[in-house]
């Protein structure tokens, strides 16, 4: 019996041990998956994200996250630097949320892509390509319920300075106005079923009747005049053209007594001038030699020179 017994425990301490062993190899062994490096760039916080967490692309475990540290040129910015098992599709589209595995609440990334530009995520030379980061449900929830306090308190702002003493003597005085313009209105509004039956009285068959038969002979007036309007057009039509035949009648005759009949006139002006002149120089000669009339011109004396010249003697 204890030669069995030792047996059975030495075949058990050998099976536990070779399972140690193997353990072990595994453990000194490590992980002998590739992956490829990115880095998420995070806009919001990242509360219960730690090294070795787990990286998941719709809902699939793919990697986990390397390095978690604050960028220094951008305070604000978180930098998650992941690794992802080589052969899944990062592609341009894909962008990382922050995750929480249950009720445990270990958050985790998780990888999505909406599709929109299926093109391979390469990074700058000498880079780790770059995933955007968007916020979950809780972080837009936040963001949704920060903008409606902000709302809520431009809302305030603005009733309490409507609400203001200045204001509110306004308001007092606008309803003022609009009760004494109420009642003013009333009056007309109970006149308005008067009007209304007026109305209805007016537009009995009679007086309808009464109009269609104003209205055909309005139409039939203007059916007459119409003809009248087309006379009248074309008369106008024909003292235009008279009209047009007259001006270049003046412009013509305007034109006969500026090249032919003006020189003319002229001409016999100057001849009446000279005649003026000679009458005068005759009447002149008359009055100086009376008996010229009679005996005729006396011969004007020989000057010097002359045949007949005697100095001046008489």
């Amino acid at each position: 019996m204890e030669s069995r017994s030792f047996a059975l425990l030495a075949g058990l301490f050998t099976i536990l041990l070779g399972i140690a062993l193997a353990a072990t190899f595994v453990w000194l062994r490590g992980d002998t998956r590739i992956y490829n490096s990115y880095l998420v760039v995070s806009q919001f916080p990242v509360n219960g994200l730690k090294p070795q967490a787990v990286v998941r692309f719709r809902g699939v475990e793919i990697g986990r996250v390397d390095d978690i540290s604050i960028d220094p040129r951008d305070s604000p910015t978180v930098l998650i630097r992941i690794l992802v098992e080589k052969g899944v599709p990062i592609t341009r589209g894909t962008f990382a949320r922050l995750g929480a595995q249950g009720l445990t609440g270990i958050a985790h990334i998780a990888l999505d892509d909406d599709g929109s530009n299926p093109a391979p995520l390469r990074g700058q030379p000498g880079e780790l390509a770059r995933i955007a980061a968007r916020g979950n449900a809780f972080d837009d929830l936040t963001l949704s319920s920060n903008a409606l306090l902000q709302q809520a308190a431009e809302l305030l702002d603005r009733l309490n300075k409507i609400a203001s003493d200045s204001n509110q003597s306004r308001i007092e005085t606008a309803l003022t106005n609009f009760e004494k313009a109420s009642a003013q209105l009333e009056p007309a509004l109970r006149a308005i079923p008067e009007l209304s039956e007026r109305a209805k009285n007016f537009l009995n068959e009679d007086n309808q009747r009464s109009l269609q038969r104003s209205l055909a002979n309005i139409e039939q007036a203007t059916n007459s005049i119409a003809p009248a309007i087309e006379d009248s057009r074309k008369m106008l039509a024909n003292m235009r053209q008279l009209s047009e035949g007259l001006d270049k009648l003046s412009l013509a005759i305007s034109s006969e007594i500026t090249d032919s009949t003006l020189p003319k006139v002229n001409q016999l002006i100057d001849q009446l001038g000279q005649d003026t002149q000679d009458v005068h120089r005759l009447i002149l000669q008359i009055e100086r030699e009376p008996q010229s009339l009679l005996l005729g011109r006396e011969r004007p004396r020989p000057g010097p020179g002359e045949p007949g010249f005697n100095g001046g003697q008489r």
